[in-house]
């Protein structure tokens, strides 16, 4: 597990305000150290990681002081309307205006010098407004849980968008910078329309190591620097003025492993046959005539071992450590 890594967590996606009420957008975080450090935590308005705009900075925030060392609005139109919750990180709107109705961004940072990019998580909910410019969230992005890979070896990061309009995909890796607002793009996917076809794009480094599966990214030949944290964003910024409540992005942490980390699946002395990897649950190996295989599990499905069937199921149907059935 990557030490001290940020989590946000959202109570909802979308909210709904009311023109001259209040509106909460609720957000919260965890470390994985367990430990009460202090975060900046930046609300953000906009299209996407990538896009989204600054409005709201707290530094020096502590879940057991539950306030600001500094509070700021950066955006001269949320002035004297924005505001940090009493018992959270969450952003209060005092007045709901009508031009409130936007995508907003809940961006945690751990403070101090030398970060990766495992301490600073993000995550979206949409503020629609009745009465207003209103709009629903046109979909949401849900991501694999965190992953290890080994170095030398391939990965899948499972991406799954349910909803409207989940036409475009772009995975990034990052923050890259202090400011966390540059990025690394790894893989695009953009939907055609006659008379052009869909394209796909690899970036830099990627290129010849990165493909899509689905709206999965796969990644051959892992590096020790593949380390990080992965963003699958989905998108259709052609919705004719409502770009931002079309977006959203979820992100994934990225462990790699050396080969002397871990123990390596080898098919000597096994029957032929499906055997879990022990570090993907969205993997598993397969063994033929003491060749191995390593096989992805199709979005949304994890292997279940013994399965009479299948190789991969649902994780309701699964036992832990990578389902959540209960055995009776």
């Amino acid at each position: 597990m990557v030490e001290q890594e940020v989590d946000v967590t959202l109570t909802f996606e979308e909210e709904t305000g009311y023109l001259g009420n209040s509106a909460t957008l609720e957000c919260d975080y965890t470390i994985s150290s367990g430990q009460d450090l202090p975060v900046t935590v930046t609300w953000k308005q906009g299209d996407g990681p990538r896009y989204a705009e600054e409005i709201f900075t707290c530094t020096g925030y502590t879940k057991d002081d539950k306030s600001c060392v500094n509070a700021q609005v950066t955006k001269i139109q949320y002035l004297n309307r924005i505001q940090i919750a009493n018992s959270s990180p969450s952003l209060v709107f005092t007045k709901v205006e009508a031009e409130d109705n936007h995508n907003y961004w809940c961006q945690v940072s751990l403070e101090g010098s030398n970060l990766g990019e495992e301490q600073v998580d993000m995550k979206s909910v949409v503020l629609r407004v009745r009465g207003g410019n209103g709009n629903p969230k046109m979909h949401s992005v849900t991501i694999e849980a965190n992953s290890v890979g080994v170095e030398g070896a391939d990965i899948q990061l499972d991406c799954d968008c349910t909803g409207y309009h989940c036409d475009d995909v772009a995975w990034f890796k990052g923050p890259t910078n202090e400011q966390h607002t540059e990025y690394d793009m790894v893989y695009t996917r953009s939907a055609g329309s006659r008379p052009m076809p869909t394209q796909y794009v690899p970036y830099g480094d990627w290129k010849g190591r990165a493909t899509l599966s689905g709206n999965n990214l796969v990644i051959t030949g892992l590096k020790k620097s593949d380390a990080g944290r992965y963003w699958c964003e989905m998108r259709n910024a052609a919705m004719y003025g409502i770009g931002e409540i079309a977006t959203d992005a979820k992100s994934t942490v990225v462990e790699i492993l050396s080969e002397n980390d871990r123990n390596v699946f080898t098919c000597e002395g096994k029957a032929d046959g499906l055997y879990s990897d022990p570090y993907q649950c969205n993997m598993y190996y397969e063994c033929v005539m003491y060749v191995k295989y390593h096989r992805p599990c199709p979005t949304g499905t994890v292997f279940a071992p013994g399965h009479p069937l299948y190789a991969c199921e649902h994780p309701a149907n699964v036992p832990a450590p990578c389902g959540t059935l209960k055995n009776n």
